[in-house]
């Protein structure tokens, strides 16, 4: 009788433990997973690509649907041959994803990967490229990896120059035609903020507004897709303001479909949902102020 009061006490208690952590994971999944995939954008995205080798994503920063595209995107392409996912960071960025994409993602790698100075940077001072989304997005490239999928990242952003306003985007399309040129077969994907994956500068953009790097890619032959929402909110950088901070969507098309100049085809997404931000060390003061928001 008592044995069996004994082990009713130690079934109760595992029972309250499972509980506590079942409970404590449900707390956690808001912050740790972001909104499903929208199959149907993906496969649009899929069938309008057919072929073409040189995938350019235009997206809106800070959004926790996006990396979940884009990540969609690659693990369908990489079961079918070698994919580049081309990344707007500093290209002086580019050996230390490739020092976590060699890694087993532990702890250490991680928190190597997310101690630089680029991720160190106060969320009112940074256009949104910056989230617990896009580590998750390296994260699971490097699992593609891992899983013996020729999977390979790289940093592509280059500074600007007051003195030209295109020296940047230039700089980009520089870097995606050497890795363009480099890859002999497979996929190049360039995810980059919806402006710089134009093919041409249109004839409504403001003054300020640089020549697209992807208009430098034209001969290429690129499919270029912007990524929008019917609603929601992102983290952007409104022009002339002095900090960063949580946007509304604007009006997107109705539908997604085929598009004629700056972009081959449209995708619009349900919502978007605000990117978990990354929370920089205490004391970071690095500053970046893009030259444009992601919109206009």
């Amino acid at each position: 009788m008592q044995k069996n009061s004994r082990r009713r006490r130690v079934v109760v208690a595992i029972a309250v433990l499972l509980a506590g952590l079942a409970a404590a994971v449900t707390a956690r999944q808001p912050a740790a997973q972001a909104a499903s995939v929208d199959r149907g954008a993906a496969q649009a995205i899929i069938e309008h690509v057919g072929d073409r080798r040189l995938v350019l994503l235009g997206e809106t920063h800070a959004t926790r649907e996006i990396p979940d595209l884009v990540e969609a995107l690659v693990t369908h392409w990489a079961a079918r041959g070698p994919v580049v996912l081309a990344l707007e960071m500093p290209h002086d960025e580019h050996a230390a994803l490739g020092a976590f994409m060699a890694s087993d993602g532990g702890a250490t790698p991680q928190a190597a990967l997310r101690s630089r100075s680029w991720w160190q940077v106060p969320d009112d001072q940074h256009d949104g490229r910056r989230s617990e989304d896009m580590l998750d997005l390296i994260e699971a490239m490097r699992r593609l990896r891992a899983q013996s999928r020729d999977v390979a990242l790289l940093a592509y952003d280059a500074p600007g120059d007051p003195g030209d306003r295109n020296a940047r985007d230039r700089a980009m399309a520089r870097t995606i035609r050497a890795a363009h040129a480099a890859l002999a077969n497979g996929r190049l994907v360039m995810l980059a903020g919806n402006v710089h994956a134009m093919l041409e500068r249109p004839s409504y953009a403001p003054a300020a507004m640089a020549q697209p790097a992807g208009s430098w890619l034209r001969d290429l032959s690129p499919v270029s897709v912007r990524i929008d929402a019917k609603r929601g909110e992102y983290w952007g950088c409104p022009y002339g303001e002095p900090r960063c901070r949580t946007l509304a969507v604007r009006a997107a098309p109705a539908s997604s479909g085929a598009a004629r100049g700056a972009y081959t085809y449209h995708v619009v997404l349900p919502r978007f949902t605000l990117a978990r931000l990354v929370a920089p060390v205490a004391g970071a003061t690095a500053i970046e102020r893009p030259e444009l928001p992601a919109r206009w």
